[in-house]
Parts: C-alpha cells; structure tokens; sequence
C-alpha cells in the first residue's frame, strides 16, 4: 500500500465518524421524542435510543450506508424499550408475589443506644443470638469465631448491660 493510499484510508475513517457524529447530533433528539410517544415512558424512551445509537456506532459502516439509518436505529430502539420494558413488568410481578416481609419493631431507645455502646464484637453478638434470633453455633460461625468465644462474648456483654442497668441515675434533688 503506497502513502497515497493509507491517507485515504485514514480520510474515509474520519469521514465515517464525522458523519456519525453529524447524523447522531441531527437524530438523538427526534428519536428520543419519538419513542418517547410510543412508549409513554422517558426512561424507556432514553434507555432504547441510547442502546441503538450505540449499536448503529458499533456497525456505522453498513448502517451508515442503510437507506434510512433512523429507520434502523428506531427499530432496534423500540424493540429494546419493548424489551426493558416486559422484564420491568416481570419483575413487578415477582415482586408483588413475594410474601412481605416482617416488619421487626426498632428496640427501645434506652437499651438499644447501650448495646450501641458496648465494644464491637459484644454488639454483633448481642444483636445476631437477641436480634437475629440465631443459635450460638450460628453465630459463631456469621462471625467466624469459636462457639465458645460466641458464649464468653455473650456473657460479657449481659454483665456489662447488667451493670449499667442497675446504676441508679444520679438524682438531681440531692443537692436540694
């Protein structure tokens, strides 16, 4: 291949991205109107234009030359609206099959913030065996620690609330 040829070569490949970029720049925003009145949803709307527009890109050499590259690009802009769109109903369904969930009341506020308090792992403990209702073993093995550590944790930290608990607060009438 002589130089003259290779700089023609190079001049169609800018070419081709120049007009790329013209047609998208003149396209886009039909396209986003458009789809977006026969689809009803913006999101949808956006979505499929910009997943076409990026596939026209990737194969510019023979869409560019299509007779109606917009025609091509609306195609496959709508079908993967249509197709975004069937598996966001799909997953609707789904999800108003599932069985709701248990709502678990928020601990009381006193000994909640002092189990907040307590050092890290007696807190995970805590919460996992009292919280998460799960046996010793399971904790043990959620933390990756030895039952028996799960054991000793637990009974420092019931000590611990033990004792803050029954701390009388200071009365503020004995200086009266």
């Amino acid at each position: 291949m002589n130089s003259a040829e290779s700089g023609t070569s190079r001049t169609r490949a800018s070419d081709v991205v120049e007009s790329f970029d013209l047609w998208y720049a003149r396209e886009h925003p039909r396209l986003i109107t458009t789809l977006l009145l026969v689809v009803g949803d913006i999101e949808l709307a956006a979505e499929g234009v910009d997943e076409a527009f990026a596939r026209a890109l990737e194969r510019w050499d023979r869409v560019g030359r299509m007779t109606s590259p917009t025609g091509w690009t609306f195609k496959v802009a709508l079908h993967q609206a249509r197709r975004v769109g069937a598996r966001r109903t799909v997953e609707r369904r789904l999800l108003m099959r599932r069985p709701r969930e248990a709502v678990v009341p928020a601990p009381a506020g006193e000994i909640w913030h002092l189990v907040s308090q307590l050092p890290r792992r007696q807190r995970e403990v805590v919460v996992l065996r009292h919280i998460g209702d799960l046996k010793e073993p399971d904790v043990a093995a959620v933390l990756g620690i030895s039952r028996s550590t799960v054991s000793s944790t637990l009974a420092d930290a019931h000590t611990h609330l033990g004792r803050v608990l029954d701390e009388e607060p200071e009365s503020e009438e004995s200086d009266v």
